[in-house]
């Protein structure tokens, strides 16, 4: 068994796939429209790793809630503040400024254009 992919839904599709690969350096694999569902699917993969994250836009306008059960999407980085800085000069809302946590490692939080979280961890050896 493996994993395929992770699915969230955004309110913008274009400014979601801009985000995710222009401003944080994943990669489009797929845009393709769902016949009958009245939704477009973009397909994104960290090139390292092979994960996918699929981006499903519902065309009916509806609005999401976000709700306090979904965390975050975590990504392994070599250098936080280095990528924070980086990112920030692309528009990159940061959520939470680079710190160090109670058991010595250092993280920071970023949020994407629908609002969901993402961590950046600085972990060398894993980026």
């Amino acid at each position: 068994m493996r994993i395929a992919h992770t699915m969230i839904r955004v309110a913008d599709l274009d400014e979601s796939i801009d985000f995710y690969t222009n401003k944080i350096g994943l990669e489009l694999v797929s845009r393709d429209e769902l016949p009958g569902a009245d939704a477009t699917l973009a397909f994104i993969r960290d090139p390292k790793s092979g994960h996918e994250i699929e981006l499903t836009y519902n065309h009916d306008g509806r609005d999401y809630d976000l709700g306090d059960a979904f965390g975050h999407i975590a990504f392994y980085v070599a250098d936080v503040d280095a990528t924070i800085a980086q990112w920030r000069e692309r528009g990159v809302p940061v959520a939470l400024e680079p710190l160090v946590i109670g058991n010595g490692m250092k993280i920071a939080f970023v949020t994407d254009p629908t609002g969901y979280a993402l961590e950046l961890i600085e972990k060398p050896e894993a980026a």
